[in-house]
């Protein structure tokens, strides 16, 4: 069965190293390196080897391999966190807005 796309924006699918740095909490100076598997303007899917609560807040930031493209810097909160089946975790964050 054909499925069209409902969202707003296009996601595009990557692979590239992220980093998140905690806003709120006792480990707000503590940066988890993720991977970020999808990418759109309102958010992002990453894996990653700690689990996020949901509702947590973050910033990440994913460094430009060009000096032409900034790097992404935002805020984003965590609306989805997942354990695969293979163990592994992901999570989908919501960008709140951009730093």
């Amino acid at each position: 069965m054909f499925h069209e796309e409902k969202r707003d924006f296009r996601r595009m699918q990557i692979h590239t190293p992220a980093k998140l740095i905690p806003l709120e909490g006792e480990n707000s100076h503590t940066e988890i390196v993720v991977t970020c598997t999808d990418l759109s303007a309102t958010g992002l899917a990453i894996c990653c080897d700690e689990v996020l609560e949901i509702g947590s807040v973050y910033r990440v930031v994913i460094a430009s391999t060009s000096t032409a493209i900034t790097s992404l810097d935002a805020t984003v909160k965590v609306i989805r966190a997942t354990k695969e089946q293979d163990g592994s975790l992901s999570a989908g964050l919501e960008i709140v807005h951009f730093n």
